[in-house]
Formats: C-alpha cells, structure tokens, sequence
C-alpha cells in the first residue's frame, strides 16, 4: 500500500520539501522521510539555513541534495549533502549524513525511530574551523504517524547535541536542541510545524607568543567563553489553490476553466540571545544581543489547467460555480452535456465523486506480465449490486476499505440507493478521522432542527458544523434526512475541497504559527 506522509525528524531541525515526493516511488507503506537538526529552510534544492557557532546568527545558503536508499524490512537510509556559505561573514559549509529510519507499523498507525548512521561537517569561519565530532555527538528523534482515509497526521520530538572542536585543539562549541513537531500530508496540501529550542556554550583558549620587550618570552594565553540560547518556529507547507479563469476572447468554444496551482513555502522565525563581542570574538562583559530573524523561501509555483466540463443546464444556477469545479476534478463525467442539477444523486455517484475529489489513485499492480497475472487471484467484491470487473470498482472499493461509506445491508452497496445529508456528513468526517472529536450525542448540534439529527450522527454535525463543513440552510436546518441533490452534493464536496486546501491550514499554520 502506497500511503505518502508528512516528514519526520531526523537531525537537523530543517523543513525540506523534497522529502514528500522522495517517498512516491516505493510499493510498501513508509514512515515520513526526515527533517533534520540545524536549523533552516528549504524549497527545491535551494537551501537557506541559521548558525550561532559564530556568536551572532548567521544565515548560509546553499543547495540540499537527498539520496533516498530502498526501504528493506521496514529500515531505510536517507543521505543529505550540504554546501553552503555566506561570503560577507567568510562562513563556509559543508554536512553529510545518512540517517537511519526504522519503523512499525499496526493498523493505520506508524511509530518511527531514528538514528545517525554516519556524519561529517566542517564550518569555517574565516580563520576558524569547526569540526563535528561524530562520536561525541547524539540525536533521540521518533514520531507517530495515524492515517487516517483521507489525510494523515503525525508529531514528533528531537532531543540532539552536537559538539564541535575549534581549530582541532583550541576548545569546543556544543549546541544542543529539543524540537517538537507537528503536521499532515494529504493531496491537497501538506502542513509540518515546528518548535526548536536551542543552547550553545563556546569555549576556546588561543596561545600566542608575547612579542613585547621586557616581559619574557612567555606565551599569552587568551580565553573565550560565552553562551547563548535561541528559539525557532520553522513552518512547511505545500498549499494548493482553484482558481476560475475566464477566456478573454468571446468568440471561443469555452467561457473558461479551473487553474490549479500548488506553492511550497518554508518559515522560518528565530527568536536569539546571545552575547555582544567585540571585534576580536571577546564578550563585552554582561551585554547582550537579543533580537529576531525571519527566513522565507518560496517555491517555483506548478501550474495545470484542469479539463473544461460543458453542463449546460447549470449556467446561472447558485450551483455553477461549484458543478463545473467537480467535473473539472474528474468527480462527475464530462461526456455528457448535462448536469442535471436537481436530479437525486445515488451512493455510487457520490462515493466516485467523493474518491476523485480526495484525490484517490487505485493501487497500480506490481507487474502487468502475462505469467504475474496468471498467478494472482481474481479480483472479487463484497457486494452483489458492485462487480469486480467494473472500472470504477478500484474508487469503490478504496471508500469501501477504509471505511468512508460502507454497505447498506451484507453483500449490498445500495449502489442505486439514495444518499441524505446524515450518510454523506458522516463519510466526510470519516474520511477526516475526526469521528473522535465532537462533544458528545447530548451536545446540542447548533442547528435548528436539532432534534431530527439521528443518534448516529450528531457527533459528525457537530464536528461538520465546527470546522465549516456545513452550515446549515436560510432556516439554519441541518435537513438531516433530506436526499441529496447532484448540485447539493457539489456544493458539499467543493467545499470540502476548500477545507482541505485553506482551512485546515488555519488551524496548523495561521492560528499556531502566525497568530492569526
């Protein structure tokens, strides 16, 4: 089963957005690919990344490269290969390190481990070079991943030190981190944030010969001692966006269509106090340097015209807008030219349309050889009103397995049957995995007609009603055992769509991270 997650920790408290993809390839369920433990940002390949060794913060930017190994007996190793520099302050770079990443899995919940395999670092600092020492040096990192039918959520902690010697022999810089973290991938949009809290203690002692007249040939011994706290929040996110683009021209075959577009973003605010040097590295006594530094790096955005559905029974409905955005995702079919918007929609109609709209994609079979296909079963369902040899069966059987609409009775689908607004509320927040979080079946729901909410799935309305699914009519009625209309459920799963795009990202990042 092929399932993509959010990132995990690793060692160097870092957002990278190549992490998402690097797991497409594999055909067995992987934990999320790492973060790791500096701290930094990056987008692509472009890489910008804060450092204290200096005694003042110190942004270097460079390139990232990650080199995902093959997933065996639930371990994997992912190297990551870094040069960077900042060239007004001659700071220099370079990182290499394979992290381990062993993981187990049960049921939809994956807990995560991970540790240094292998690591070498250097940073020069003008006449300064830093160098990391591998054996002194630690990382206690792991997360947890629930996936849920829909999207899946995971949070982690990083507990790391790093000790750096200076100039082989001249002392050593330790900066020590705890970080925890937070997030979800879906298709729609992946979210992961993160809190750093660091120290650092820098000790150096430097000889040099005494060069004055009359005072002996003794060496001068000089000592340099400091320390220095900071704070990070570090935000990932991969956000996508619908628009409606109108044609120009009025002499076209096509009013218009829907644009997607799909941005990577990464965060990152520091927050730092560290000592005030003089120009030699050496304290000015009790003063310090306290401030703040924000970092945002932004992505190339990938574009994609959707296809154009012409229905042309919905123009100038209150449902338009939202009919011709599903048959763009794919949800509705766009062979015939007719929507009809007032027409009962079925339990197959809507779980096809409620799989595209997730953005479901079948399981693709290991191999398609004749002698392979020979030797697997048959493919079979559950139902006697769904066959197996139908094409839309592998969507069915996706919202059918995990759990978002199941039969109506043994061996039926209720494939023809009617949908109400109850059965379709309910398979949204079971795609969600948020069945857990509403108050109660006493709670009142909010909704006028309260009492007309069956037993079963008040817990889903309140929910629903919480996080903007739905609200209600003119009336303020929920119409629980109402049957859906097509352009009714257009209007439920576009606005799902808009969850899944924006509002949930208010909660995670614009709530959490930027106080908003």
């Amino acid at each position: 089963m092929l399932r993509k997650l959010g990132s995990i920790l690793c060692i160097i408290i870092t957002i990278t957005v190549l992490s998402a993809q690097a797991v497409a390839a594999t055909e067995t369920t992987l934990p999320p690919l790492p973060t790791v433990w500096d701290v930094g940002v990056c987008e692509e390949q472009s890489y910008e990344e804060l450092i204290f060794l200096t005694g003042e913060p110190v942004a270097v930017t460079g390139t990232v490269t990650i080199r995902q190994g093959r997933a065996r007996n639930n371990k994997m190793d992912t190297t990551y290969s870094y040069r960077l520099e900042n060239r007004e302050n001659e700071v220099k770079l370079t990182r290499q390190l394979t992290i381990t990443t062993t993981w187990q899995e049960q049921g939809k919940e994956i807990t995560a481990t991970n540790e240094v395999s292998r690591i070498r670092e250097t940073v020069s600092v003008g006449r300064r070079r830093f160098a990391l020492d591998d054996k002194r040096s630690l990382l206690n990192a792991s997360t947890v991943t629930l996936q849920e039918p829909a999207v899946s959520y995971f949070a982690g902690n990083l507990e790391g030190r790093k000790v750096y010697t200076i100039n082989r022999n001249e002392g050593e810089a330790v900066v020590e981190i705890k970080s925890d973290s937070t997030g979800y991938q879906q298709p729609w949009g992946t979210v992961e944030i993160q809190d750093v809290y660091g120290s650092i203690n820098y000790e150096q002692i430097t000889t040099e010969r005494n060069r004055n007249p009359g005072e002996g040939n003794e060496n001068i011994t000089n000592k340099r001692a400091w320390n220095g706290t900071f704070t990070c929040q570090i935000s990932h996110t991969v956000k996508t966006d619908l628009q409606y683009v109108e044609n120009e021209p009025t002499q076209i075959s096509f009013r218009g269509g829907f644009l997607k577009t799909a941005t990577k973003e990464g965060i990152l605010r520091a927050r730092y106090d560290l000592p005030r040097l003089d120009a030699d590295g050496e304290p000015l006594g009790s003063r310090r340097n306290r401030g703040e530094q924000t970092i945002n790096l932004t992505g190339t955005p990938q574009t994609e015209r959707l296809p154009v559905p012409q229905y042309s029974d919905v123009r100038g409905r209150w449902s338009e807008n939202d009919a011709i955005l599903l048959g763009s995702l794919g949800a509705w079919g766009t062979e015939d030219r007719y929507f009809h918007p007032t027409a009962a929609v079925n339990r197959r109609e809507f779980a096809l349309a409620l799989a595209h709209t997730l953005r479901m994609e079948p399981e693709q079979q290991a191999s398609t050889g004749s002698s392979r296909r020979q030797n697997q079963p048959p493919a079979t369902s559950p139902y006697r009103d769904i066959s197996a040899q139908d094409a839309d069966w592998p969507y069915l059987k996706m919202i059918s397995e995990r759990g978002i609409m199941q039969g109506i009775a043994p061996g039926y689908f209720g494939s023809q049957g009617k949908i109400t607004r109850a059965q379709a509320v309910t398979a949204f927040i079971r795609a969600l995995g948020f069945e857990n979080l509403g108050p109660g079946t006493s709670y009142h729901t909010g909704f006028a007609d309260d009492s007309d909410i069956p037993l079963w799935a008040r817990n889903n309305f309140a929910v629903a009603r919480q996080i903007g699914l739905i609200s209600g009519d003119t009336f303020g009625r929920a119409r629980p055992g109402a049957y859906l209309t097509r352009e009714e459920a257009a209007s439920m799963l576009a606005r799902l769509t808009t969850y899944l795009r924006t509002e949930i990202l208010r909660d995670y990042r614009d709530r959490i991270f930027l106080y908003q």
